[in-house]
């Protein structure tokens, strides 16, 4: 009886082996070069994760996603979509995304005579407040804040501000994405430029400057602050602030679902010039 119950327990961790998969490899572009912080992962399961500075990841999936699509997204290139069971078969372990063709956009001209506005919420409540982690305990992954602002005139974006507290962290990596609306949630990115703002954060309000991107909106949009991980073992680096009444919107995976929570909304707001 010892003996078949030991028998049975050696084989115990070669079956949670077998019931994970883990894909390893580096995403480039065209050129040979690597693209940091791309995201990874399967869409709308809320399963993913985030590459490094190098282009390099690694994730880790239950086997019962082998017949899924694993997606590689990139701001201003085209979304790269594989299916699981030929990435593991023929063990691919690079991954080439291409660029997409820049179209002519509409140009919007920002008044001479301007004035600066702030659109968003202001004010926090030292109540009201949230976590910085993701719902995925096996790969390191990103956590995604978003905030309509609304506009109705060319408006040219100098700035956008976000409030956090609890700080553990000397400094943080975030990415600034901008979206079209579709259904009162983000949509499709709307820029093709790859935003990535590493800086030393404090306890209230930390501004990101974005002037010398030459942002420029007349219709509302969602601005979004992805928060990147530097480690899979680090700690919770901050929570964020919010005021009572509204909702908020998050994503706390790569190419998962948007979550929207009622009754709060996220402290965040932008400095335009109109």
């Amino acid at each position: 009886m010892i003996k078949k119950l030991l028998f049975i327990l050696f084989l115990i961790p070669k079956i949670i082996y077998c019931q994970e998969i883990e894909i390893v490899g580096i995403i480039l572009n065209s050129d040979k070069i690597p693209l940091e912080y791309t995201n990874i992962g399967i869409k709308n399961k809320n399963i993913g994760t985030i590459a490094d500075n190098y282009g390099n990841f690694k994730i880790i999936l239950n086997q019962k996603y082998i017949n899924d699509i694993l997606t590689f997204s990139y701001v201003g290139y085209e979304n790269l979509d594989m299916n699981i069971s030929d990435i593991v078969n023929k063990n691919i372990m690079e991954f080439t995304l291409i660029q997409k063709v820049n179209e002519l956009k509409e140009i919007i001209v920002v008044a001479t005579n301007s004035k600066i506005v702030e659109v968003g919420t202001k004010s926090t409540n030292g109540m009201v407040g949230g976590r910085v982690s993701t719902i995925d305990s096996k790969n390191k992954d990103m956590r995604e804040f978003a905030k309509e602002i609304t506009i109705r005139k060319p408006s040219k974006i100098l700035n956008v501000n976000f409030n956090i507290f609890s700080v553990k962290v000397d400094s943080a990596t975030f990415r600034i994405n901008f979206y079209d609306i579709i259904d009162k949630q983000p949509y499709e990115k709307i820029i093709s430029n790859n935003i990535i703002i590493k800086q030393q954060i404090i306890n209230g309000w930390n501004e990101f400057d974005l002037r010398h991107y030459n942002l420029k909106f007349d219709k509302p949009f969602f601005i979004t602050i992805e928060y990147i991980p530097q480690d899979f073992v680090e700690e919770l680096p901050f929570w964020y602030s919010g005021q009572l009444f509204g909702e908020s919107i998050t994503k706390s995976s790569s190419l998962g679902s948007w979550e929207v929570k009622q009754g709060v909304k996220l402290s965040l707001y932008v400095t335009v010039k109109q």
